[in-house]
């Protein structure tokens, strides 16, 4: 019996079936638990992804194991140390979501006024004159609510009094 399996569909209750037997094989193949765990999930990958390609397997346990055994044999690449890996080429992204996201929280924790006037600056670029023109205050209201804006989100974000707001990014307290 071959046994098709679509794409984007679970595996079959055939090849599901078959994974204790798996297991214990690439115990027997490696003799290290970490190493047969990733053996036995890379042939079920295989044949897996062989069955959601529409290649029939006439008969899938011995198709499964020979897979297994035919990953046991391949020489293992050394892993290497963290030290000896080489640095990403991108910056990760996770610092700054982290940075955004706790931006973000503390603007929402200022003031109404303050927010806003913070995010016509910031944000829209607007001079504090174009500001104070637009919202109907003193320039001098506006650059004094600003200011506490600035000291909140600095305080509030764990930034020093003095330093640029990339520390927030980079973790850097001196400036």
């Amino acid at each position: 019996m071959t046994h098709p399996l679509p794409f984007g569909t679970a595996a079959s209750p055939e090849l599901l079936a078959l994974i204790p037997d798996l297991r214990r094989l690439a115990r027997c193949l490696t003799r290290d638990p970490s190493a047969a765990e990733d053996l036995a999930q890379e042939a079920l990958m295989r044949v897996w992804a062989q069955l959601a390609r529409g290649d029939g397997i006439a008969d899938l346990r011995p198709y499964l194991m020979t897979a297994a055994r035919n990953l046991a044999r391949r020489p293992r690449q050394a892993a290497l140390q963290l030290s000896d890996a080489p640095e990403p080429s991108t910056p990760p992204e996770a610092p700054r979501r982290m940075a955004v996201r706790a931006v973000a929280a503390a603007l929402a924790r200022l003031p109404g006024t303050e927010a806003r006037l913070l995010l016509r600056h910031a944000a829209s670029g607007e001079s504090y004159a174009e500001i104070a023109r637009a919202e109907g205050l003193p320039i001098g209201t506006v650059m004094s609510r600003l200011a506490r804006a600035r000291a909140r989100l600095r305080l509030d974000c764990g930034l020093p009094e003095r330093g640029p707001a990339t520390a927030l990014l980079t973790g850097d307290d001196a400036a």
